[in-house]
């Protein structure tokens, strides 16, 4: 069953990826607004560990300036930089809140996001170091504030994002994991350098990464396993490592289209350095990035592969506005 599982699940990725862009639609040109995705080689390479590792990066238009916000937007498993560009749309809050994006690439189209299950883990791949080793290459080419560095990661780029949180917070201000709670086996070594921000949304219905917890890939064996903690659970242990208040604030927002999911906001204050927790469950939302686009091209094979998208959310600009709002004075960096 895992074996066919896997190989019908990047069929049904891409299938909804093709949903997103037209087909051969190249991100190397120019996009409305003037801002670009490096127009002439978009694919950035390093080389850390021996290995060399690839990335896409935007920026917005206009010269240079003063030194702008960055975020790194990690793909999910069997997907590539370039899908997550497309999924999650990001340049378009970058050109507005006039941050610089990147788009990294994972060895064999995945992350070692603490695990231990996938390629990269078993290959002994640190995608620590090479976050790092990214981090600092941007810099060298665009001026990056310091006090705004950002991660947000889709499914096993989810996983990552919590990984990054445990141990770069000397370099992240805040991250973003979508439809992706904490690994188990990262989850009793997490220890934070300092309190960082943290917004996370996630499906109620989601048939891989299960909201109560368990096993990643769900009783299908869609993905790679591991056992993975409750959300719930999750976001409650990122408020206390930040000092939260302990009871949330629980609010239910309002719909803006009747797709029969509903978005409910779970909120600790009170943090340390103002480091919030939020957490959006999603009823009735699949493993899905949501939007009001994403939730308006219904696709009844990937909704019963996947589950289905939100309309009452908008992921990416929920999180834009989250990272606008959590930058903080610069700290200083370990190298």
């Amino acid at each position: 069953m895992r074996c066919i599982g896997r190989a019908i699940l990047p069929a049904a990725l891409a299938f909804v990826l093709g949903a997103h862009v037209p087909a051969g639609q190249d991100l190397r040109q120019t996009r409305s607004g003037g801002s670009e995705t490096e127009a002439v080689d978009p694919e950035r390479t390093i080389t850390v560990d021996g290995r060399q590792r690839s990335y896409l990066l935007h920026r917005p238009a206009g010269g240079p300036g003063k030194p702008m916000g960055l975020v790194l937007v990690f793909h999910g498993g069997t997907e590539t930089g370039a899908d997550a560009a497309r999924i999650s749309g990001f340049d378009r809050e970058a050109d507005r809140a006039g941050f610089v994006v990147a788009y990294p690439n994972g060895v064999d189209k995945h992350w070692s996001d603490g695990r231990g299950t996938t390629a990269p883990d078993k290959q002994g791949v640190d995608d620590v170091a090479f976050v790092r080793a990214l981090v600092r290459d941007i810099e060298k080419s665009v001026s990056i504030d310091p006090g705004r560095v950002f991660a947000a990661g889709m499914s096993n780029g989810a996983f990552l994002a919590h990984r990054l949180g445990c141990e770069m917070s000397d370099v992240f201000d805040a991250i973003a994991p979508v439809i992706g709670s904490m690994p188990s086996s990262l989850a009793g070594r997490c220890h934070p350098r300092r309190p960082i921000a943290v917004l996370a949304i996630q499906g109620a219905a989601d048939p891989l990464v299960p909201i109560a917890g368990g096993e990643e890939g769900g009783p299908r064996h869609l993905g790679e396993g591991g056992q993975l903690e409750p959300a719930e659970a999750t976001y409650r242990a990122w408020a206390e490592r930040n000092g939260c208040s302990k009871e949330p604030k629980v609010e239910t927002l309002p719909d803006r289209a009747s797709d029969g999911t509903s978005v409910e906001r779970i909120s600790y204050g009170g943090c340390r350095e103002r480091a919030d927790v939020v957490f959006y469950r999603v009823a009735g939302m699949g493993h899905r990035w949501p939007s009001p686009e994403s939730a308006a091209r219904r696709k009844p094979l990937i909704d019963r592969l996947l589950g289905p998208s939100s309309g009452n959310i908008d992921a990416t600009a929920t999180i834009a506005r989250f990272f606008e709002e959590h930058g903080r004075p610069s700290p200083t960096r370990t190298p």
